[in-house]
């Protein structure tokens, strides 16, 4: 199978391959990694657009398409400007790409729409936060890095509509709280004591 080919629906978080007959719409469980996502299935688009024939087109009809000659162009690709039938336009992000280019944008995750993962923060969070507890003496920089994640993992969840996770966040966030109180204090016993010296000599 070709690198990059498209497999068939894939889990949002960790890009395991999903069974389409077992996947509905509403929150669903991977069966690869095991976290949450939401899931909308959709029927097909109905095709609309008529592929004209170059015959059909006539003497001064059209170009013909640079994948399938026998087709009469209706466009140019928006990147590297082939010719392109009614089959092979693929319109997205106010763009009308090849099959190429589309292939080429998509696995460089440079087309939005066509994005299919995203960045746990919430994994993110509790990580850094069981993390950052053990290098405490970091805790100045984790402990804020820690509660940047879990803002951003409270973010996400609203925008996804997620459901569950709500507790994880608020250990985390406990967790990156402890991690800056730990860390002034380290900072307090370092310098304290030696400010207390100079003063007494």
């Amino acid at each position: 199978m070709r690198r990059g080919q498209y497999q068939g629906p894939a889990c949002p978080r960790c890009g395991g391959v999903l069974d389409l007959g077992q996947l509905g719409s509403g929150e669903s469980r991977c069966p690869h990694c095991g976290l949450l996502f939401l899931a909308s299935a959709f029927p097909a688009p109905v095709v609309r657009d008529r592929v004209t024939s170059l015959a059909e087109a006539g003497p001064q009809g059209a170009a013909p398409c640079a994948r399938h000659p026998g087709n009469a162009a209706v466009g140019n690709c928006s990147r590297c400007g082939v010719f392109l039938c009614a089959l092979c336009r693929i319109a997205i992000d106010g763009q009308e790409l090849c099959p190429g280019c589309f292939d080429r944008l998509n696995a460089e995750e440079a087309l939005s729409t066509a994005r299919t993962r995203i960045r746990d923060f919430r994994g993110l969070a509790v990580s850094l936060g069981v993390f950052g507890l053990l290098v405490s003496c970091f805790g100045l920089i984790t402990g804020p890095l820690t509660l940047y994640l879990v803002r951003r993992a409270f973010q996400q969840r609203k925008h996804l509509q997620e459901q569950g996770g709500r507790t994880a966040l608020v250990l985390a966030a406990m967790l990156g709280v402890l991690q800056i109180l730990i860390g002034l204090f380290m900072i307090l016993a370092m310098f304290v004591p030696a400010a207390l010296q100079g003063t007494g000599s």
